[in-house]
Formats: structure tokens, C-alpha cells, sequence
């Protein structure tokens, strides 16, 4: 027996084990039940955005490399809620500070930004302490109509300064989750 022969005759056998080996769904037995595949409802895990180097006097409280976590809900109407955690005791370096969540729909390309306040707004009592500009302004939880499907939605740490908006943090969060 030739080469070719052995290898047409043992593919041959090969294929109908596998054709004798598959039952049609309609020969299981009734009483059984057919377990099907659930797809997960939601899918979450965050990386949070670690901030650079604190020297004073522009420095918080805290020190360098402070972590900052954002979580990601799926909410109705094929939103995501994100929502800053454990937000900062106020320090007046803080005035200047907010986060950027950016996001992606990988199933439909929609995209977009979400701006943040990652810390706590001063308790005096009104106009004791003027505390004014853009970030002041800013929620610590806002919502996105990303669309169904993966959407994938980094988190970074800015600053307001003289010369515009730089970025504060050196390694940006992440978070990935599944919006139904």
C-alpha cells in the first residue's frame, strides 16, 4: 500500500469515527435536559490610573504614585455608569485635578469622553474659601451611552496649569465590561 494510500484510508477512518461519534440533537433521550450556553451579563475589572511624582508645593497629600479607581456599571438603555471610588479628602491641589475616562464600543466603533472629579469638594461654609474653575464643577460619577457589545474605557489622571491641560498620571487605568 502506498503513501498516499495509507494517509486517504486512516483520514477516511478518521472522519467517520467522528460522523459515528455525533448523535443528532433529536436522539437524546427527552428526559435529559439540553444545557445550553449562558452569556454573561456583565463584564468588569478595573486597573486603576497611578499618578506621578507629588513634590510640594504643587504636591498633594498622599505622596507619589497614588492610585486611582474608577468602576464601570452597565446600566438601561445600553449605558455605563462610571463612577469614581473612594474619592480624595479635599486639599486645595486638588482645584486643579480631574480625570479623563475614555471609551470604545469594540463591536461598533462609538467612542467618547467622560470627565471626572476625584476628589471630595471642601466643607466651608460658602464663600469662605472661593474654590472655582473647571474640575470643581465636575461630578465623581457620570453615565455614557456606549452602545451594546465590549466596550474597553481608560482612565487619566489631568491637570489644569499655566501652560493647558497635561496629563498627571503615568500609567493610565483600564477597565473592560460587557454592556448588554
Amino acid at each position: 500500500m502506498s503513501l498516499r494510500t495509507r494517509i486517504l484510508t486512516g483520514v477516511a477512518a478518521s472522519v467517520a469515527a467522528l460522523s459515528f461519534a455525533a448523535t443528532p440533537l433529536s436522539a437524546a433521550t427527552p428526559s435529559e435536559p439540553i444545557a445550553h450556553p449562558v452569556a454573561a451579563q456583565e463584564l468588569s475589572f478595573a486597573i486603576p490610573a497611578i499618578g506621578g511624582i507629588e513634590a510640594g508645593p504643587g504636591g498633594v497629600p498622599g505622596g507619589s504614585f497614588q492610585q486611582t479607581h474608577v468602576i464601570a456599571r452597565p446600566a438601561a438603555g445600553s449605558s455605563v455608569t462610571f463612577t469614581v471610588t473612594n474619592p480624595a479628602p479635599w486639599h486645595y491641589q486638588y482645584a486643579y485635578r480631574y480625570l479623563s475616562v475614555s471609551w470604545r464600543n469594540l463591536t461598533t466603533g462609538a467612542s467618547g469622553t467622560v470627565a471626572l472629579r476625584h476628589w471630595q469638594r471642601p466643607a466651608f461654609a460658602p464663600g469662605t474659601v472661593p474654590v472655582t474653575g473647571y474640575p470643581v464643577s465636575l461630578p465623581t460619577s457620570a453615565a455614557a451611552r456606549t452602545g451594546a457589545g465590549p466596550v474597553v474605557a481608560t482612565v487619566t489622571v489631568l491637570r489644569e496649569q499655566y501652560s493647558g491641560t497635561v496629563t498627571s498620571s503615568i500609567i493610565p487605568g483600564l477597565n473592560a465590561f460587557l454592556v448588554p
